[in-house]
């Protein structure tokens, strides 16, 4: 029993701690408040009540509210200091999760491993883009893409709602910050201001896309044609190590030169 709820004997209550307790129908309701833009302590407070399960029957007075728990049947009068009292439990969601999280399955799709092991270089580095893209111009149709490149199997008549595409979001920035921790001698040396890739007025999404991509590519296959389709298709992974490495080397020779 939380202590906000002591002296009360109506309710035991137990709410998530960490990201990766989250269910998938968790998530999305999270994702679906959110994408209501509702101040972040009220979407807390709704997930307080609807993971434990307390209905509000009406308001009690401006201070409180009469609530009921689905499972006892129980009613009870909370403080609304109570309430926000139980939602700063929910504080880790103010954050992005530290490890990729993700909802597995929508729109009928699976989606592929949460730290995109296996996931192709290429469909990595599209991705990131899209990302970028999103970051600059709000646009839901860079999100969209994503979730077709992390949900292989989604559907191109699929029609996600916004919570869904947000979830994407998500996932790929605590991928972000994953890859940050995993390859930090590739990912520090990539300059900020650089980093929108879709940021450039004067040219094409399609254009900023093909330019990210070969830029990477030209430094995995040191400027041989031959091995571009292989780079690819390699696990993104196996490419961020090899890239990481690449950017630990270049750093110890400027130090050389120094």
């Amino acid at each position: 029993m939380l202590p906000y709820f002591r002296g009360m004997e109506a309710f035991s209550i137990s709410l998530p701690k960490l990201w990766s307790e989250l269910s998938d129908q968790q998530l999305l309701f999270f994702f679906r408040q959110v994408a209501r833009d509702l101040p972040m302590n009220e979407v807390l407070a709704l997930c307080v009540c609807k993971w434990a399960e307390i209905v509000v029957l009406c308001r009690a007075d401006k201070h409180s509210c009469l609530v009921k728990d689905r499972k006892s049947k129980r009613q009870v009068v909370l403080a609304n200091w109570q309430v926000t009292f139980a939602a700063r439990q929910l504080a880790f969601l103010e954050n992005f999760a530290p490890m990729p999280v993700r909802i597995s399955v929508i729109g009928g799709a699976s989606a592929v491993a949460a730290d995109l092991q296996t996931v192709p270089f290429e469909a990595y580095i599209a991705c990131e883009n899209y990302y970028q893209g999103f970051l600059h111009t709000q646009s839901m149709e860079c999100l969209a893409e994503m979730a077709h490149l992390l949900y292989p199997k989604l559907s191109d008549k699929a029609c996600l709602e916004k919570a869904e595409l947000l979830s994407v979001f998500y996932w790929f920035a605590s991928v972000k910050a994953n890859f940050t921790r995993m390859f930090p001698h590739f990912f520090t040396n990539i300059p900020q201001e650089k980093s929108n890739l879709l940021g450039s007025a004067d040219l094409g999404v399609g254009e900023e896309l093909r330019q990210a991509m070969n830029a990477q590519i030209r430094a995995l296959t040191g400027g041989d044609i031959t091995k571009e389709a292989a780079i690819l298709q390699m696990d993104c992974w196996r490419a961020l190590t090899e890239l990481d490495a690449k950017a630990q080397e270049a750093q110890e020779l400027r130090n050389q030169l120094k």
